[in-house]
């Protein structure tokens, strides 16, 4: 096997590798989730979805998504935890999933995809992934980013109305934040999806 040389290759520090893809540290490594947070994504994947993850770690939604969709793209920015997870998958990779090495950010949304899934609680991007995802004509984003506990389901390609218009409860913005306007007579009634909010106008 040739040696692989690296022209001007930097060091191997984490931290380097944090900069340079302009992440804080937790959004390099990666932790699990448990069998209820996944099962919420899963039992909203048929056979003609074409997913893409986005922080796909170590595989293990990805490969069982892949049992039920046409097609997944599995996007993870962390080479040691892709390399290590590929090694340990082998020939067994299916045919319909896609692992890409990359930060998603820079990734081009593949065509025809239909579900995103964001599994990442403290998202700092949240805004960015949201529009390039509806822009590609994504209709749902499955995730826990915005409410930062159990999976929701946001429908990209529904209308949202200005933040101005919310008289009375609670409201999720497209920048990813989250809030309650009014005295509290609204506490128990559904969110309403605003395309705008104090938070991405400040």
């Amino acid at each position: 096997m040739r040696e692989t040389v690296i022209p001007n290759a930097p060091s191997k520090d984490f931290s380097h590798f944090l900069r340079i893809h302009s992440l804080e540290e937790w959004e390099g490594r990666f932790s699990g989730y448990d069998e209820e947070t996944y099962q919420a994504v899963l039992e909203r994947v048929g056979p003609e979805d074409i997913v893409i993850e986005i922080g796909a770690g170590d595989l293990y939604l990805a490969l069982r998504i892949a049992q039920k969709a046409r097609r997944v793209y599995a996007i993870e920015v962390n080479p040691t935890i892709v390399a290590a997870t590929l090694a340990a998958i082998g020939f067994s990779l299916p045919r319909n999933l896609h692992v890409v090495c990359a930060n998603a950010l820079d990734f081009p949304l593949p065509p025809d995809v239909t579900i995103a899934v964001l599994l990442m609680r403290h998202c700092q991007h949240f805004g960015e992934y949201f529009d390039r995802l509806q822009m590609g004509g994504c209709r749902w984003l499955l995730t826990n980013a915005r409410w930062r506990c159990g999976v929701e389901a946001i429908d990209l390609q529904a209308p949202r109305i200005p933040f101005e218009q919310v008289d009375e409860g609670w409201y999720a913005c497209r920048c990813g934040a989250i809030g309650y306007v009014g005295t509290g007579t609204g506490v128990n009634t559904s969110p309403w999806e605003v395309a705008n909010c104090p938070h991405c106008n400040p």
